[in-house]
């Protein structure tokens, strides 16, 4: 058995990561997909990006349902490393 054949089936129902949403993914919505990274610049950066599969299922993905919701994801995580810096300081 190959190891692509040994990895659990991938999960179709997505649901929106926006804070206090929830929202299911149906098949014909116009979904975002939103994560973060610090490796590549040293610095923690918010990436965003139409859906796509392969990305959806990726760890550490987040699932958007929106514009709002991004919204409020972008929000929280500037609101995050703002934090971040002063308690540094």
């Amino acid at each position: 058995m190959s190891a692509a054949n040994s990895r659990p089936p991938a999960n179709p129902f997505y649901r929106c990561a926006g804070p206090n949403c929830g929202t299911l993914k149906g098949a014909s919505d116009r979904w975002w997909l939103m994560w973060t990274s610090f490796d590549d610049y040293q610095v923690p950066v918010l990436y965003l990006c139409p859906w796509d599969d392969e990305i959806a299922q990726k760890e550490g993905t987040l699932h958007v349902c929106g514009e709002l919701c991004a919204q409020k994801l972008q929000s929280q995580f500037m609101g995050n490393v703002r934090e971040n810096m002063l308690r540094r300081l």
